[in-house]
């Protein structure tokens, strides 16, 4: 591995200033054509490549932008982590990543680090659990510091920071209306813990949605789960264990859970849809391709990363001030988990 070549290297071959060559490399009109020309031809033969951490400790300044979820694992975050990485590269910028582990101490020291890295501004999807969190002395202070900081997947009420997120109650009056119209009134709710913004926002739409569609009204139909496929599967098992008037359909708070649900009936001969309907949410590209494909409400993942870094940027540039609030509109996907209700359905 070579050593880096630095402006002074090019300066001492040279024999001029690193101011001169500085000037140079930025096309200033000081320093002339042909003094530019011998700059350029000695950059080229080096292989020169500009020092980002010098020149943002230089003019406090950087090209970085750091982005921290609380687990990039998750589909949802590694499509939305996609998203930044397309509007940071369109717009010269480069990501650091950090995984918060839905903890808010953590994610503020996570944050803190990335602060001290000198990071143009962050993007971020703190462990809020509430639209109007009590926030904590690290979180006040980000908010006065105006430092540019832009929420993904949060949306307060108010606002109090940038925020981009998808508008989940209206992806769930979708969901509910759909099973409704298809004949189902007993219909089973998998929500999930850690009960971040998203969560919960989801199980309070169901739970409305429910009620205006004329649903069964028996909390023996809501299970809580760990995220992710495992919990959705563990917590399909607990509501067939408990349940003998068995739901009509199962709907998780998102594909990772249904697709543990899926494998759930699988294994246990429950037939999908003639006996139970599943449906997800999120859309993510998985769902599909399920041995039976998933019925979900899509969320735009990419486009919301891409949307949240432009909102960071014209805030890193001062052409935003206050805090803006942008949600993406979700859409129902019927696929052959969900069908009508049944002379076979589960009893």
């Amino acid at each position: 591995m070579t050593a880096h070549v630095t402006l002074q290297d090019i300066a001492d071959k040279l024999k001029l200033s690193r101011t001169t060559i500085s000037l140079a490399l930025h096309d200033h009109p000081r320093i002339s054509q042909p003094t530019k020309k011998k700059i350029w031809a000695l950059v080229r033969q080096l292989r020169y490549e500009p020092d980002h951490v010098a020149r943002s400790l230089a003019t406090g300044r950087s090209n970085l932008i750091g982005v921290m979820v609380t687990d990039s694992t998750n589909p949802y975050y590694a499509d939305v982590i996609r998203g930044i990485e397309d509007g940071a590269r369109e717009a010269n910028y480069h990501v650091v990543l950090s995984n918060g582990s839905y903890d808010l101490q953590v994610e503020a020291g996570r944050i803190q680090e990335m602060i001290r890295l000198r990071v143009a501004g962050i993007v971020a999807a703190p462990a809020f659990s509430s639209e109007k969190p009590v926030l904590p002395p690290f979180w006040r202070n980000l908010r006065r510091s105006r430092f540019p900081f832009v929420l993904v997947n949060r949306q307060l009420n108010p606002p109090i920071f940038h925020q981009v997120s998808a508008d989940n109650v209206e992806g769930v009056r979708l969901a509910v209306d759909a099973l409704a119209s298809l004949g189902h009134r007993r219909v089973a709710y998998i929500s999930g813990t850690p009960a971040v913004v998203p969560i919960c926002q989801r199980l309070a739409a169901f739970r409305r949605f429910a009620r205006k569609c004329g649903l069964d009204n028996d909390p023996e139909l809501f299970d809580c789960c760990e995220l992710g496929p495992r919990g959705g599967y563990e917590a399909c098992g607990r509501l067939w264990a408990k349940l003998s008037n068995r739901p009509t359909a199962v709907m998780a708070l998102s594909d990772a859970e249904a697709f543990g649900v899926l494998r759930y009936f699988r294994e246990h001969n429950v037939k999908v849809p003639e006996q139970v309907s599943v449906m997800g949410f999120d859309g993510f590209e998985a769902s599909g391709f399920s041995h039976v494909s998933l019925s979900t409400v899509s969320t735009p993942m990419r486009q919301m990363g891409q949307e949240a870094v432009k909102l960071l940027i014209g805030a890193i540039e001062k052409r935003i001030q206050s805090p803006q609030s942008i949600v993406w509109p979700a859409k129902l996907e019927l696929r052959e988990s969900v069908g009508p209700v049944s002379s076979a359905s589960v009893a």
